[in-house]
């Protein structure tokens, strides 16, 4: 079986649904993507770590405290399957022109930092540009979770049922 290093995984669009035009600001407002705790299992026997790099800046705009976000990223984590080892939060605005800003590098190289991560033994799986572009800039192998594709990602998919398969390949 296939070893990889890290799977790295957007949090919104990817884990639990968007709320358009605003933010999951309790844990109640959680509603988990489809096919992703199966996928999570799965992954778990391919990766020796999966780690969410998110942007949050509903922290940065006051509307929720890094406490209770903490907390939602904990209910992700168990409504999952509980396979996440870490949450990297990047709670900025654009304005506050910080690094750790997806589509800045700044959450992957902090997760290299505390793992050694080989960035070219990884996956990223997001749901937007901003989340392709750093992985594509750190050779980072990209899939696109959406039902528009995205030049910057090695692969496009439209549900967690498509990626199971690419594990085995």
């Amino acid at each position: 079986m296939k070893q990889f290093d890290t799977l790295f995984l957007d949090r919104d669009g990817v884990l639990n649904k968007k709320i358009e035009n605003g933010y999951v600001l309790d844990p109640d407002q959680i509603e988990i993507i489809a096919g992703i705790k199966e996928f999570l299992q799965i992954a778990k026997n391919h990766f020796r770590r999966i780690v969410v790099v998110t942007n949050q800046r509903c922290v940065g705009l006051g509307r929720l405290p890094l406490e209770k976000l903490v907390k939602i990223n904990n209910t992700i984590n168990v409504l999952t399957g509980s396979f996440i080892d870490q949450f990297y939060i990047c709670p900025h605005l654009d304005e506050d022109n910080c690094s750790c800003r997806k589509p800045k590098t700044g959450l992957f190289l902090n997760a290299q930092k505390d793992y050694n991560v080989d960035f070219t033994e990884s996956w990223m799986i997001g749901d937007s540009e901003t989340d392709m572009i750093p992985a594509k800039q750190l050779q980072i192998f990209s899939l696109f979770l959406s039902n528009k594709g995205s030049s910057y990602a090695d692969k496009n998919f439209k549900s967690f049922d498509e990626l199971g398969p690419i594990l085995q390949e």
